[in-house]
């Protein structure tokens, strides 16, 4: 009768979706389910009594603990093994006759990666694919990006608000050998000053008023595995970076409240829109932390500086934008385009975005208004009709882009570019209303035989 309520037990252990471990108190593996089989790649019939620290010497802190404190449970402790890693958790068993042996319970990272993102809004979604643009300096961008994606150094991104920042950072994450792993993004400007140090490292049960019952797990733990992003680390505390330094150097974090520190294996990607150097000699920045964090800089190019992907651009958020409103896809002036593209656009993709979309919902129209005020190297009349320039820089591109054969060629691509998005709307429009000429020349804005007229210039047929 023992023997089969035994049996009748380990079916159910064995069913099981986590695996199961059971090990004395000398750490030796006194049973496995068929999970923990899968997972360790070794049979009951082969432990013999195998030392669990031999497959996790890392649990040998968190084991310590248990015994020294007199603990019954630790969790979401995160330990690894060749070309896998775990989060398991560990509870301390006593015996009828007072001794004692732990159970664990061991889960598979990759299969917690869903469940993470379902719980966070920070975790990479792009790719270099989501980068929209072919000029020359955002091309060198994802060029250097994709070349140190599968390395583990520090990478320090830096560019105007709005350029981009966290697209490359992400891009970078799903390009690397971590990228089944999760990408956990921190915006350090967001965060109060009081709160983070346990908003990146987690905090123990009791270690303040108002901790929660159980601790709290920090953002570094949870990337584990994975990738950090620390946005606005320009905003970060000085008492702060000195922990972040501690991090970097040693790879370990000690939670709020606690005294044992946790190894952890996490890139770490920084981003900031201000000038570190000149922070430092504020003393508002770390210089060792700087050095520590700009191993490979990477810089996001202003959109003022790849005008030459402002036509790309638009025609890309005329699509989406088009798609979102449930609209069709308007035409855009000639006016208007060149406006755009003469424009610096101080919010650079972000506020051309925000533009286009206005347009969308305006047919074509704008009530956008472009402060010229803003840029340094060009200013618009009031009627939008020519450019004057204010900037005596030999070195500006914008002021010298008449000047030589090279820019002549770029303006002609800027015109061709201009005239394909032309020519995809008229006939997206067309198709959107079914060949019915009135409705489509209404939306866009224009009379019935200029639309023929056009139609007839591109080629497209009703």
């Amino acid at each position: 009768m023992e023997s089969l309520d035994k049996d009748y037990y380990k079916h159910i252990i064995d069913s099981l979706e986590n695996g199961i471990l059971t090990i004395t108190k000398n750490f030796k593996i006194k049973f496995i389910n068929n999970k923990a089989e899968e997972l360790l790649k070794i049979r009951m019939l082969d432990i013999n009594r195998v030392d669990i620290l031999d497959i996790f010497p890392s649990l040998r802190l968190s084991l310590d603990e248990m015994i020294k404190n007199n603990e019954n449970t630790i969790e979401n402790i995160n330990i690894s093994k060749i070309n896998n890693s775990f989060n398991c958790d560990l509870i301390k068993m006593v015996l009828p006759n007072g001794d004692y042996e732990f159970i664990m319970v061991l889960k598979e990272r990759k299969k917690l990666i869903s469940t993470l993102n379902k719980l966070t809004t920070s975790y990479a979604v792009y790719t270099f694919d989501n980068i929209i643009g072919q000029s020359p300096q955002i091309n060198k961008v994802i060029n250097d990006a994709k070349k140190i994606s599968k390395s583990p150094s520090t990478v320090l991104i830096t560019g105007e608000s709005g350029c981009g920042k966290e697209l490359l950072a992400q891009s970078i994450h799903n390009y690397s050998l971590r990228a089944c792993e999760p990408f956990i993004a921190v915006n350090c400007g967001a965060i109060p000053k009081s709160l983070i140090e346990s908003e990146l490292f987690g905090y123990e049960e009791g270690s303040f008023t108002g901790a929660k019952k159980g601790g709290k797990t920090g953002k570094f733990e949870l990337a584990n595995g994975g990738t950090i992003f620390l946005d606005e680390i320009g905003e970060m505390p000085l008492e702060m970076q000195v922990h972040l330094l501690r991090v970097i150097q040693e790879g370990k974090i000690t939670r709020v409240g606690g005294k044992v520190p946790i190894e952890i294996d996490v890139r770490i990607i920084a981003a900031t829109n201000k000038d570190l150097k000149e922070e430092i000699k504020k003393g508002c920045f770390r210089n060792d932390l700087f050095y520590r964090l700009n191993v490979i800089p990477l810089q996001m190019p202003p959109l003022k500086d790849r005008f030459g992907d402002i036509p790309i651009l638009i025609d890309y958020f005329l699509n989406i934008k088009s798609e979102k409103l449930n609209k069709p896809i308007p035409i855009i002036s000639n006016k208007l385009l060149k406006k755009m593209i003469s424009y610096c656009w101080p919010g650079n993709i972000r506020e051309l975005e925000n533009c286009v979309e206005n347009i969308v919902n305006l047919n074509g129209e704008t009530s956008y208004e472009m402060n010229f005020d803003e840029c340094t190297c060009l200013k618009y009349d009031n009627l939008g009709n020519e450019i004057i320039h204010t900037c005596d820089d030999e070195n500006c591109i914008t002021c010298n882009q008449s000047k030589s054969k090279e820019e002549d060629c770029q303006q002609e691509v800027l015109l061709s570019t201009l005239l394909e998005i032309e020519q995809r709307t008229i006939k997206n429009t067309v198709d959107y209303f079914k060949g019915n000429m009135t409705k489509a020349a209404e939306s866009l804005g224009i009379s019935r035989n200029a639309l023929y007229n056009k139609m007839k210039r591109y080629g497209i047929a009703k």
